[in-house]
């Protein structure tokens, strides 16, 4: 058989809502990657490994309360304006952060503040980003688009970490947060452009805020494979998050390494990623499945993550993160498009939210488990136990159920998927699904049909 790398279409096949979208996503990664990789190296040199996670605890927290409690917005909101008014904020942010910076000394306190106000805001915007690009492309752009996403991600990935090692080398913190404020205004700007675009899911004032926000967990709850599947996937979050984040400037800097080479890291990360985006994971596909592809990179990935603990020289790091951007693009790509479009539209935000708030579980633990493993030994044996802990994590998909059948599914046949195999998930009001009575208890039925199934989605 032989083997093409296929690339997706250009980006200006897409109709201008997803192609503002999807500049918005570069720009505000590529401005958050500026910060954040600033902030990080900053600490790492001023405060420590102690101040290094506490501050990266503290912003995992507030992630994980303001996602689930923000997450109807986007269900009952024009996703457009979420988006704008959220890159404002975070406009504001990195404002406040470069002009303090070019007058006096940053503070942890400071810097604390200024990220959990950020994480608020991205807590609003990244639900309402997830849902806005399906429901902005028929069901066969959404593999193209999702594509463009993850090479769009990567390529921010990529030059903000390649900013802050510039800025770094010329000894100005203050010179790579001018260049994160520039960057969160043009995000800001192209933002403003989805502004009117019109509402789509559930009409605003529908249901009370606390009843859409038990829907959107019951619906995640009760979809087994997706409820297996994201904590299969938070638990190698919590050893993964740390061994790219918070452990990396403290592996480089027990070498005696450059913050050049924590930026030649990142881009690194970033250029796997792309490797894998522009068509490796093709082949891959082609070759053993997506379902084999997937076990394979996940496999892979756990063992660079423990080949981190060994290495000597900083290029031998650079090339392992490369790897594992590989990987990362491997599973992402897998299943990202049919699990997307196999949820109701009108649940997409909310079960998106949800997806990033299990995610944000394992961030507030990464940081601690981080710490935890310092404390009782060098920055090597952390990323020791990371991968190893990685590796254990990923064998626990090969028990997901159904995920197999998922994977397999064309792009039109995963619409709906989900509730289509669990109706009794998507509970609306004053609608109640076959085998409930008004307050939603089992009450019992004959069993049935796939016709009597069908006719209750179709509703």
């Amino acid at each position: 058989m032989r083997l093409r790398l296929q690339f997706p279409f250009r980006v200006i096949d897409l109709p201008g809502s997803a192609r503002a979208l999807l500049l918005v996503e570069l720009l505000s990664l590529c401005a958050a990657s500026v910060g954040h990789g600033a902030v990080l190296w900053w600490m790492a040199e001023a405060l420590g490994a102690v101040a290094l996670t506490t501050y990266s605890a503290v912003l995992a927290l507030a992630t994980l309360i303001s996602v689930p409690a923000l997450s109807p917005l986007g269900d009952r909101q024009a996703k457009g304006r979420l988006i704008a008014g959220a890159q404002a904020v975070l406009l504001m942010v990195a404002a406040l952060l470069a002009v303090t910076a070019w007058h006096q000394p940053l503070s942890l306190g400071l810097l604390m503040s200024c990220g959990v106000i950020a994480a608020v805001a991205q807590a609003v915007s990244q639900p309402a980003q997830s849902a806005m690009l399906v429901e902005a492309l028929p069901a066969e752009q959404v593999t193209a688009a999702i594509r463009w996403r993850r090479a769009l991600q990567a390529v921010g990935s990529l030059c903000g970490p390649a900013l802050v090692g510039l800025a770094w080398s010329w000894g100005q913190m203050s010179l790579a947060l001018a260049v994160h404020g520039v960057l969160a205004a043009a995000s800001a700007a192209v933002a403003m452009t989805l502004w009117r675009v019109p509402a789509t899911g559930m009409p605003p004032g529908r249901e009370r805020w606390i009843t859409l926000l038990k829907a959107g967990w019951k619906a995640k709850w009760r979809v087994r494979v997706d409820r297996w599947w994201t904590l299969s996937g938070a638990l190698m979050m919590l050893f993964y998050a740390p061994a790219v984040g918070l452990l990396l400037p403290l592996r480089l800097q027990s070498m005696g390494a450059s913050a050049l080479w924590m930026g030649a890291c990142q881009a690194a990360l970033a250029v796997g990623v792309l490797v894998g985006v522009f068509g490796a994971t093709d082949v891959l596909f082609q070759r053993l499945g997506r379902y084999r592809s997937m076990m394979m990179a996940v496999s892979l990935c756990g063992l660079c993550v423990a080949g981190m603990s060994v290495g000597r020289h900083a290029p031998l790091l650079a090339l392992l993160m490369a790897v594992i951007g590989f990987c990362i693009s491997v599973t992402q790509l897998t299943g990202q498009t049919v699990r997307s479009l196999a949820v109701p539209e009108d649940f997409r935000a909310r079960m998106a939210a949800a997806q990033l708030t299990v995610a944000s579980m394992a961030s507030t633990g990464a940081p601690l488990l981080a710490g935890g493993l310092l404390q009782h030994g060098a920055v090597e044996d952390a990323y020791r136990w990371a991968g190893i802990g990685f590796l254990a994590s990923g064998l626990l998909l090969l028990a997901v159920p159904g995920l197999r059948q998922l994977l397999a599914l064309s792009p039109s046949d995963a619409q709906g998927w989900y509730e289509r195999h669990y109706p009794h998930a998507f509970v609306r009001r004053g609608f109640v699904p076959p085998g409930r009575d008004s307050s939603n208890t089992p009450v019992t039925t004959p069993s049935l049909d796939r016709s009597m199934i069908d006719r209750w989605t179709q509703q």
